[in-house]
């Protein structure tokens, strides 16, 4: 349903399964996805092969942001298409998440800025 990389600047889960993220059934799916992330504070969301976004996908990517943020963490999701970003701007949401297009950026937004 998901895969998770870990990188320098963070880990990468990338959803392989639209299905499972927007089913309102899958507890299991949306709590291995928090366990995956649980103790990290930098997290990038591959959402390329997300091609439809239910109630319970975006409940579920809400409460994952809020897992990062009460770990002062950050999340940025990336690859997102058109289609899905247009739910979460009719939402409103495409300004409570930080997008990229591509991985590359995303890890880069997640970098920490450099302390003078």
């Amino acid at each position: 349903a998901f895969s998770v990389r870990e990188q320098t600047d963070g880990l990468v889960l990338r959803i392989e399964d639209a299905a499972a993220l927007n089913d309102f059934r899958s507890n299991s799916f949306r709590d291995s996805l928090y366990e995956a992330v649980d103790g990290r504070t930098r997290v990038a969301v591959d959402l390329g092969g997300v091609d439809f976004l239910s109630s319970s996908g975006v409940a579920i990517l809400v409460g994952l942001r809020r897992r990062l943020d009460r770990a002062q963490g950050k999340l940025v999701l990336f690859g997102v298409q058109p289609v899905v970003l247009d739910l979460l701007r009719i939402t409103r949401l495409d300004q409570y998440f930080v997008f990229a297009p591509r991985e590359d950026q995303a890890l880069e937004l997640l970098r920490p800025l450099p302390t003078a």
